[in-house]
């Protein structure tokens, strides 16, 4: 066993892959390096004769308890079945405690029986399910949708983005986006998010678009809630990232003709594709991915392991 090391990357890349979330090397390189140096994930491989075997991976995440990290164990498809799995995971384990974690969480492919399986048998306990859902925009038609958008032009609501807005309205957004979130079944009863951890997630420093970030507003100018899409450099979708009405604004109606601006936008520029995540739990927001023709692809189940 030895630590992870930054030239290791391309290894490690493809263990993760395994997990069914593709990345690079280079992708890996660029996540550590947006991390703060409080969150950098902690890795170790398992080497036999200078050939990695599999590896495990702690870090914390915004989406679990503040008090647990997210493992992953990961072993090269060859070197199953050997033992190596169960060393990692004694590894994993001992460091998190010696890090202070309460617990651990695994996400774990939901269409994959036999990782489940390995999970339960070491103690963790299913906590929820999540997954991802696909829209192909070239069949979208804002014309389908016209009775939805005038109903909320009928209740005087407007929609707008941040072109050309002052860094005070930003701030007000990045607070606003902050409360929309303790709000998700995600993030319910979890803390606030910072202001820098909200930052991040809508690209405002690396890849900023005020254009894709959308207010639906009221008729005396009041928040009623927001829609915000990134993209990947590396891959050919864009991703909504939330959408999110006000409490005072919920059951109007007005969380599809809402999402709708985020799809005209992509459609403008040029994109096919559209992709979300969703809480299995959301069913107002799971109702409106329905309605406009998003798909559910795999996901994955959340599953957590008290230490003691």
């Amino acid at each position: 066993m030895r630590p992870y090391a930054p030239e290791d990357a391309q290894v490690f890349a493809a263990l993760l892959s395994l997990g069914g979330r593709s990345t690079s090397a280079d992708d890996l390189l660029a996540a550590d390096a947006r991390r703060g140096s409080g969150s950098q994930p902690t890795r170790e491989l398992l080497t036999r004769s200078g050939e990695v075997l599999g590896g495990w991976q702690l870090q914390p995440s915004l989406f679990i308890p503040p008090d647990f990290l997210q493992v992953s164990v990961l072993v090269f498809p060859a070197a199953r079945g050997q033992g190596v799995g169960q060393r990692l995971w004694q590894a994993a384990q001992q460091t998190a405690r010696n890090l202070g974690a309460r617990g651990l969480s695994s996400d774990v492919p939901d269409a994959d029986p036999a990782h489940r399986a390995w999970a339960e048998r070491r103690g963790f306990m299913l906590r929820t399910h999540r997954y991802a859902s696909e829209l192909d925009l070239t069949g979208v038609s804002l014309a389908d949708f016209q009775p939805q958008l005038d109903a909320a032009r009928a209740q005087g609501v407007t929609f707008t983005d941040l072109r050309g807005e002052g860094d005070a309205t930003l701030e007000r957004y990045v607070d606003f986006v902050a409360d929309r979130l303790t709000e998700t079944p995600d993030l319910a009863g979890y803390p606030r998010w910072t202001p820098t951890q909200v930052r991040d997630a809508l690209r405002l420093d690396t890849d900023p678009r005020p254009d894709w970030l959308i207010l639906a507003t009221g008729p005396d100018g009041e928040w009623l809630g927001t829609t915000a899409m990134i993209r990947f450099q590396h891959l050919p979708f864009v991703y909504n990232e939330l959408t999110a009405m006000h409490p005072s604004a919920r059951g109007r109606g007005l969380a599809l003709p809402l999402k709708l601006q985020v799809v005209q936008r992509a459609q403008a520029g040029g994109f096919t594709t559209m992709r979300t995540n969703n809480h299995s739990l959301n069913a107002p927001m799971l109702a409106v991915n329905r309605r406009l023709g998003f798909r559910q692809l795999a996901g994955r189940y959340e599953m957590h392991h008290p230490l003691r």
